[in-house]
């Protein structure tokens, strides 16, 4: 069940009120009610959000190493990292270190066991996979980044992975995806949009109300879609069809905006019986407002969409 607060004023104090008048003047609410149920629309769509970049984070980490391992190991997993070790930045190293060493400087050690190399990679964090495509060796482009996008379109002229305004373009959707990963991670408010400078040379400017948040959210959704896509098709198709994509779809839209703006995404305590439920049904889902609906020892919940 979604949080409703049952005393606002203790809401803004455990929250903050300097936290909460960025809600109140971006979307210029006229009461703490609008602002708060606002903040739970953020934490609503963080919570969906969270779900689908995990399973993306997953799909390109698993497509990456099995590349890298069948392509300098011959091996469907293997540590592929030590073939490259000197091409690797320093911080990509590090997050390798972290996981293989215990302790810290001079006095660190190879853990025992080993860790193997599903496990290292599994423990690596989201960023550590736009650092390594983008240390790919040019000469082997044409082999790897197909192996890793193999629904990606330039694969229908594969030298231009080789071209860095074509590899530039194809791998910036994983490092947007990956800072709106982050502020998701850090709870931060997912509607301010900062300006984004295009492979291209062209800007895709910040957002400023929530029409221009809608709109800068449904175009990371299609480069979340495109680059899926690109991973794995099937894959994407079911992300597309779960219920954690129809859930941001319905807080995207307006109708979902006003639900929660209007404090309606919890249902009142009192419940209606299916006669009466039946009798409004059309009054109730102009209304916006699950419904709990109970008869003898049954409930249920209805969630107008």
């Amino acid at each position: 069940m979604k949080m409703l607060p049952s005393n606002l004023t203790n809401f803004e104090n455990v929250i903050s009120r300097p936290r909460l008048n960025s809600y109140k003047h971006y979307f210029r609410t006229t009461s703490l009610e609008e602002t708060i149920g606002l903040y739970m629309w953020n934490a609503e769509l963080s919570a969906c959000f969270a779900t689908l970049l995990s399973l993306f984070e997953i799909a390109i980490r698993n497509n990456v190493h099995c590349a890298m391992s069948r392509f300098y190991c011959k091996s469907q997993s293997d540590h592929w990292y030590k073939k490259l070790w000197s091409s690797l930045k320093p911080g990509t190293q590090n997050k390798i270190d972290e996981i293989r060493y215990e302790g810290y400087g001079k006095g660190r050690k190879l853990r025992v066991p080993a860790p193997s190399a599903d496990e290292i990679v599994s423990r690596v964090s989201f960023g550590f996979w736009p650092s390594v495509l983008a240390t790919i060796d040019k000469r082997y482009a044409t082999i790897i980044l197909p192996a890793i996008f193999p629904q990606h379109p330039l694969n229908a002229n594969p030298i231009a992975w080789t071209e860095d305004k074509h590899l530039k373009s194809a791998l910036a959707p994983v490092h947007e995806l990956n800072t709106f990963r982050n502020r998701v991670a850090h709870h931060e408010p997912l509607w301010k949009f900062a300006s984004v400078i295009l492979p291209s040379g062209g800007v895709v400017l910040e957002s400023t109300d929530l029409a221009s948040s809608l709109t800068r959210f449904a175009r990371l959704l299609g480069l979340f879609d495109d680059t899926l896509h690109a991973l794995n098709q099937d894959f994407n198709v079911d992300l597309k069809e779960s219920s954690w994509r129809q859930k941001i779809n319905f807080l995207l839209s307006l109708r979902g905006v006003d639900r929660y703006k209007a404090m309606k995404h919890c249902p009142k305590p009192v419940s209606m019986t299916p006669m009466e439920f039946q009798r409004d049904f059309q009054l109730l889902v102009k209304d916006n407002r699950l419904i709990r609906i109970s008869e003898a020892q049954q409930q249920g919940l209805f969630i107008p969409e």
